[in-house]
């Protein structure tokens, strides 16, 4: 399964950088004109990311397949266009390739705009509200306002509802912080969901710089029935997801090159 389909969940869309625990902020400047940095719109600026995935599936044998794969993602703000409202929108076009030694191939064309108040990303036909200004670290939001929380989207030939129990929230603001090769002196973790049950694993963390924007981001929609059992197995609270899981992905996506 290609990277492509995974990810019409994402904003567009290294290993987890910062892990759960005490939210810090510093430096802290209330103000939202000083926070759209963090959301960067300009004509003619990219950014190149490794997006990692693994993709769970059930096989014809009956067994659970892992795909795992690694693509370079190449994001370009290529033109404006202005809504039927006026709102400026940014075009963004999406290049994909296994590897350095090939061409990028176009892949898939979205929108992203920024308001006083309010950071928009669309991408097939899903609206997702990324930030919101101002923020601070106990800033909670939803993101997904635009979406069914129902609705179903297909992940290798499987059925799945990936939006569910997701909730934004900042986890930090203003703080430096190292992504791959890069130390970034102001950036925001923000996790969009991180809900666990016995049966559905919901998990979205995303990073972003000052002036460059998304810089990390790993996300966890996962589907498993291990636990539903009768009886439970044994083992059911505290086997990981990464082997339990029976439909689904984990993604993990890190900034490797930018221009301003």
């Amino acid at each position: 399964m290609s990277v492509f389909r995974i990810f019409i969940f994402f904003a567009c869309i290294s290993l987890i950088i910062n892990s759960c625990g005490e939210r810090i902020t510093l430096n802290y400047n209330s103000g939202a004109e000083s926070q759209f940095p963090y959301f960067p719109l300009r004509t003619g600026s990219y950014a190149v990311y490794r997006v990692d995935s693994i993709v769970y599936d059930f096989s014809s044998g009956g067994g659970i397949l892992r795909d795992s794969s690694g693509t370079f993602v190449k994001e370009v703000v290529a033109d404006t266009l202005r809504d039927q409202t006026g709102l400026l929108l940014y075009q963004i076009e999406r290049y994909e390739r296994s590897n350095d030694t090939q061409p990028w191939q176009l892949k898939s064309i979205s929108s992203a705009s920024r308001t006083p108040g309010q950071a928009i990303r669309t991408e097939n036909n899903l609206r997702f509200l990324k930030l919101i200004f101002p923020m601070d670290r106990r800033s909670e939001w939803d993101g997904n306002i635009w979406i069914d929380k129902n609705r179903e989207i297909e992940i290798a030939g499987e059925r799945m509802r990936p939006f569910s129990n997701w909730n934004y929230e900042v986890d930090s603001i203003d703080v430096p912080a190292a992504v791959g090769s890069f130390f970034f002196d102001s950036t925001l973790l923000v996790t969009e969901a991180d809900d666990n049950n016995i049966i559905e694993r919901r998990y979205s963390r995303v990073r972003y710089a000052k002036h460059v924007g998304l810089v990390w981001r790993e996300q966890w929609i996962l589907d498993s029935q291990y636990c539903n059992q009768s009886p439970p197995p044994a083992d059911c609270e505290t086997k990981p997801w990464e082997d339990k899981a029976e439909k689904g992905y984990i993604l993990r996506q890190t900034i490797l090159e930018f221009s301003l």
